[in-house]
C-alpha cells in the first residue's frame, strides 16, 4: 500500500489529555508525531466522530515547560487509536511541534 502522508511521522510518546466538544476528557499517550498531525493510542469508547474538532493538550514535551494546547481534528479512528490532524495552526504551534520533532527520542 502507497504511503499517503504528506509528511513523515516520528515515533513520540507523550502524554495528552483530549477535551470533548460535548464535555469531559481522556489523558492518552502519542503513538507518532509530524507536522501535520499525530496518533493517539485510546482502547475506550468515548472515541469522537470522524470530523469531530478536539483541543488536546500536551502535558509533557521536550524542552517544554508547563502544557500546550492545539486545536486538532479527528481524522481517523481504528481498533487502537485515533488519528488527528492540526486545525487553526499558527507559527507558535509550529514552533512547538518542530521543537518536539527535533528532540532525541
Amino acid at each position: 500500500m502507497a504511503e499517503k502522508r504528506k509528511h513523515r511521522r516520528s515515533n513520540i510518546h507523550l502524554d495528552v489529555e483530549l477535551v470533548y466538544p460535548e464535555g469531559g476528557s481522556s489523558r492518552v499517550k502519542t503513538r507518532d508525531i509530524s507536522i501535520g498531525g499525530f496518533f493517539v493510542e485510546a482502547h475506550d469508547d468515548r472515541s469522537p466522530k470522524v470530523g469531530t474538532p478536539l483541543t488536546v493538550t500536551f502535558l509533557s514535551a521536550p524542552h517544554q515547560s508547563g502544557t500546550y494546547t492545539l486545536k486538532v481534528r479527528v481524522q481517523r479512528l481504528t481498533h487502537n487509536g485515533i488519528a488527528m490532524t492540526f486545525i487553526d495552526f499558527g507559527l507558535d504551534d509550529l514552533r512547538f511541534i518542530e521543537t518536539i520533532l527535533s528532540s532525541p527520542s
